[in-house]
């Protein structure tokens, strides 16, 4: 799919199938994945996910703000990093700058299903 001059690989949103998140596959090796994240809006009010694999997210411009599992937020701005383990259950709570967060992850190979939650 095409969004501004740019071609995205798949993308997730909401049961009502807006999407909040785009996905560009940038390379595959041993197993593991490169991908550029570009997230347009927040996830649905409740609507928890956990992710299929460890992964490294590096944030690059824009940050959001997300929600974990059991109620406690973090901030996540341009220039942070951090370790996702495939039990994390967290939701995008919100836009830093109201309009896009864009973040580089590096996936290991899938060793879980994802869960979703209130969704």
């Amino acid at each position: 799919m095409q969004v501004g001059r740019m071609h995205f690989d798949e993308w997730r949103g909401s049961i009502d199938g807006r999407p909040s998140l785009f996905i560009k596959k940038l390379f595959r090796v041993f197993g593991c994945v490169v991908q550029l994240h570009m997230f347009i809006r927040a996830d649905d009010p409740g609507c928890f996910h956990t992710h299929p694999a460890w992964a490294v997210r590096i944030i690059l411009r824009g940050g959001y703000v997300e929600e974990l599992g059991d109620g406690r937020w973090r901030a996540w701005r341009p220039g942070s990093f951090g370790i996702v383990g495939p039990d994390y259950e967290h939701r995008i709570g919100g836009l830093l700058n109201g309009k896009w967060s864009w973040s580089l992850w590096l996936r290991g190979p899938k060793i879980k299903t994802i869960n979703a939650r209130g969704c």
